[in-house]
């Protein structure tokens, strides 16, 4: 039987190669050759029954059967070449596919820059920080950046004339094109984050409306809101104890979830799926597929209310339960949850400890806060400050215990950051139950006046000179707010002392962060977003941060207080300083 040239050297050949030496279309080895164990192999349809001699197994073809059987283009693979591509094969095609890609989204001008250099640079960095973020850990440090005084005329700008009552939630597009608010009139307000125009208002209704028109909106306060990663839809819940669901694009309502039984405190959509994650003071957390705009799932295990929940792109949440002082990650592939224990307390030996812990921090990293100070001389003074403040505190044996755990944002998968009403920032890690580090009365202390109210109505027994008066006792300012830029080593809290502060994540295996800036906005910060600003077909590590606060004259959740302010919602653009590189 004549041998067909292009199948008997083409084929065969690549066959013996991963067959041990043997053709692939002999179904039984020769006579002068030993049998060898294993299993049969397939017969190819277009091989000859037995195979050929060493002379002709040996003989390679020429070029023109090589481009006859791979073709001159890797991306044309036909389903015999992918029958026969190894696993090794298929990774290098697939990783020489994805490098050719990334390559050709940063090929750049060859007037303006040195191309080949810049392109290599540029894939490198890219490659890098696709695989760490891939690990779900936080790799890039661009805090540093971020270092320099704040100028509010030129980065600030105030999006007003949009809620009547205090704001409560505010949420940025992944693109950086829109920003939504919530407030506590029940209305959802669609903005242009470039030109701070307002773009849609969804008005609240009215709570005496018939049930079948509550699908129209809020009926009562806006308590969270999130986009999801394909800037398709916007979900928001409220106090009305309903989850509506909005489209983007189209701006009109989808559906209402009525499924929770009080109040929907936080929701947030999974990266990269349209799954949303929500919680409520019903002590449940709710999945939703929001693609098929149906419900999923209901975990439990808080018992108290929920009021916060974060996730990122692992097919898990975590939740803080406010007063029953647990930090809850819920593992929901794996149907299981670790529970974190909070109640942190500070107290004048931990004080005292903190207190020697900044002297060593700020010796070790010298040239580090040496290089912060010297951009935003103010950095120094909030620290020379805090520090004065712990003093005094130890001095006066004050103690703060946290009694509920109210915010929490995820830095990474494995890595955490809470505030409550002790004031402190707390940092979690999967591998421990307790905060691996805490920063104590990170937003200060409310002012402490004698008052006719402060008025002891008890004479003093010792001196009997009557009533005497007595100071208020001292009280932390709780955390309000908190948002981290994820897989990065840079987070904001909030709270009602006028400051927004800028944190940055130390380096090395000592955890524990620091302050890097700070950003004037007065009265109660109910919400905060951060987004990295990526402009169109740049790979570049220094990317822009825009950060909208959602401010109000009250907390979010009540009113026991009030600020003097304004309810509106201040939106910040920060450029990356570009004489700072990111670092890993």
């Amino acid at each position: 039987m004549a041998k067909d040239r292009f199948l008997a050297q083409g084929v065969a050949g690549t066959k013996r190669q991963r067959n041990g030496g043997r053709p692939a279309g002999s179904r039984k080895p020769a006579k002068d050759q030993a049998k060898r164990p294993g299993k049969p192999r397939r017969h190819h349809a277009g091989s000859d029954e037995e195979g050929g001699d060493d002379e002709s197994d040996n003989e390679v073809g020429d070029v023109s059967d090589l481009e006859h059987r791979y073709g001159t283009d890797e991306n044309d693979m036909s389903s015999e070449d992918e029958f026969l591509e190894t696993a090794a094969e298929k990774r290098l095609r697939l990783a020489k596919s994805y490098i050719s890609k990334v390559k050709a989204s940063t090929e750049l001008d060859a007037d303006e820059y040195d191309a080949a250099q810049i392109d290599r640079d540029l894939i490198a960095e890219r490659l890098t920080s696709d695989a760490r973020e891939r690990s779900g850990k936080w790799s890039r440090r661009i805090a540093d950046q971020f270092a320099y005084p704040i100028d509010e005329s030129s980065m600030a700008r105030v999006l007003k004339n949009g809620h009547l009552l205090p704001v409560t939630c505010v949420a940025i597009s992944p693109n950086g094109q829109f920003v939504y608010s919530g407030s506590k009139d029940g209305s959802l307000v669609k903005w242009q984050r470039e030109t701070g125009r307002k773009l849609k208002v969804f008005k609240g209704q009215k709570k005496k409306n018939p049930a079948p028109n509550h699908s129209l909106g809020h009926c009562d306060h806006i308590l969270s809101i999130a986009i999801s990663s394909d800037n398709k839809y916007v979900a928001t819940g409220g106090r009305d104890r309903r989850i509506h669901i909005w489209s983007v694009d189209e701006d009109r309502h989808l559906i209402a979830f009525h499924q929770h039984k009080d109040a929907v405190t936080g929701v947030v959509f999974r990266r990269g799926v349209n799954h949303l994650y929500s919680c409520s003071a019903d002590r449940m957390v709710k999945l939703w597929n929001v693609d098929e705009l149906a419900y999923m799932d209901t975990l439990f295990g808080h018992q108290d209310i929920i009021l916060s929940i974060d996730a990122l792109q692992r097919e898990q949440a975590v939740t803080a339960g406010s007063r029953d002082k647990t930090l809850r990650l819920w593992k929901i592939a794996d149907e299981a949850q670790l529970v974190f224990r909070g109640g942190s307390t500070t107290d004048q030996s931990r004080i005292a400890k903190a207190l020697s812990e900044g002297k060593q921090d700020a010796i070790e990293a010298a040239a580090e806060v040496q290089a912060i100070t010297e951009q935003n001389p103010s950095t120094a003074q909030h620290a020379e400050e805090y520090r004065d403040l712990l003093r005094s505190l130890a001095a006066e044996n004050t103690e703060f215990c946290e009694e509920s755990v109210d915010v929490v944002a995820m830095i990474d998968e494995e890595t955490y950051v809470t505030g409550g009403d002790s004031g402190a920032l707390c940092l979690w890690s999967v591998q421990k139950k307790k905060p691996v580090f805490i920063h104590h009365v990170a937003h200060g202390v409310q002012p402490t006046t004698a008052s006719t109210d402060a008025v002891s109505t008890t004479a003093a027994e010792d001196d009997g000179d009557g009533p005497s008066a007595t100071r208020l006792p001292t009280r932390s300012r709780w955390i309000t707010a908190l948002a981290a830029v994820p897989f990065t080593d840079m987070f904001f809290s909030a709270s009602s002392d006028g400051l927004v502060r800028l944190w940055r994540m130390r380096p090395g295996k000592v955890p524990g962060f620091d302050l890097v800036n700070t950003i004037p906005v007065a009265g109660f910060v109910n919400g905060l977003a951060v987004r990295e600003l990526t402009p169109e077909g740049s790979l570049s590590v220094r990317k822009d941060i825009a950060l909208a606060v959602a401010v109000g004259q009250e907390p979010r959740l009540g009113r026991w207080a009030k600020e003097k302010a304004r309810n509106v919602v201040r939106l910040f653009h920060l450029p990356a300083n570009p004489s700072k590189s990111s670092s890993s």
